[in-house]
């Protein structure tokens, strides 16, 4: 198989390095030359280019599967970082037609409130946006992924979680007492890296055309449940001040469901965040 990921960053490495352990050939495109370089020692093929640029994507190579993976840097505009650049690289493969898209999309598109579950079938249009800048990016995203479906190639969008894993984890910083979490009762949603992958390669499999899937966990936690956990695995003291630290009615608070892509066959190595963060915790010598 030849796939091209658009936006090789921490998810998009990890897949292309899956994939070419496993015999594919598979290109990363990024716009950063030391970035660039980072992909060759994982057997991931470099392509320079600007997503919006449409003049540097005149030499694309012909592959089968497209993964639109970028997400914007600081200083990226995130209209540019999706709409504009998913589109002109679609318009650049025009002639080339690979046979499938995958679109890499956020669960941030919700904007449920009250902890409430929601799934592929919940109408993120009829959510309640609570802030401008979460509306606004939520509307792009949105916007992206009907880009995608409504062209002429098959396309799937995965709106996953909060991804953590290595190096990506926040583990040294609360140790060191560099960062003061919220204990609150606001439900965030997970998946480890690892799954992440596998459930992008499912897609790539199984995926149906037209179709959105939710790549989570099997268990929404509440940032108390899940710094709570964190702190005793730490051996660290709760904050006297972190009972409902940055809690409000403003914050995004709802429970994703991952019963769609499971019933896909989806298989979760870290169904918890419990087993996720217990091998990041062996990793920095904490075994409880």
């Amino acid at each position: 198989m030849k796939v091209l990921i658009a936006g090789c960053g921490y998810l998009g490495k990890a897949l292309g390095k899956d994939l070419a352990a496993s015999g594919a050939v598979v290109w990363g495109l990024r716009r950063d030359p030391l970035a660039l370089k980072s992909l060759e020692l994982v057997g991931i093929k470099p392509f320079k280019a600007d997503l919006l640029r449409p003049e540097s994507l005149t030499q694309l190579p012909e592959v089968e599967c497209l993964v639109f993976c970028q997400a914007p840097s600081k200083n990226d505009d995130t209209q540019g970082t999706y709409y504009e650049a998913t589109r002109n690289l679609i318009e650049a493969f025009h002639l080339k037609r690979p046979k499938k898209i995958i679109l890499i999309s956020s669960t941030g598109v919700y904007g449920a409130s009250d902890g409430s579950w929601v799934d592929e079938e919940t109408r993120p249009e009829d959510a309640d946006y609570l802030s401008q800048e979460a509306g606004a990016r939520a509307k792009i995203l949105l916007e992206t992924e009907d880009l995608i479906l409504s062209g002429l190639i098959p396309s799937t969008v995965f709106r996953l979680g909060g991804i953590y894993g290595p190096r990506r984890n926040r583990l040294n910083l609360i140790k060191a007492g560099k960062m003061k979490p919220s204990f609150s009762n606001i439900y965030s949603n997970r998946i480890h890296v690892d799954d992440a992958v596998s459930g992008i390669k499912l897609l790539m499999e199984k995926g149906k055309p037209g179709e959105i899937y939710l790549g989570v966990d099997d268990e929404p936690a509440t940032e108390n449940q899940f710094y709570s956990w964190i702190y005793e695995k730490l051996s660290l003291a709760k904050p006297s001040d972190s009972k409902k630290t940055n809690e409000n009615d403003r914050a995004s608070n709802k429970r994703c469901s991952n019963k769609k892509i499971k019933q896909l066959g989806m298989k979760f190595k870290y169904p918890t965040f419990r087993e996720g963060y217990s091998g990041l915790l062996a990793e920095i010598g904490i075994y409880r």
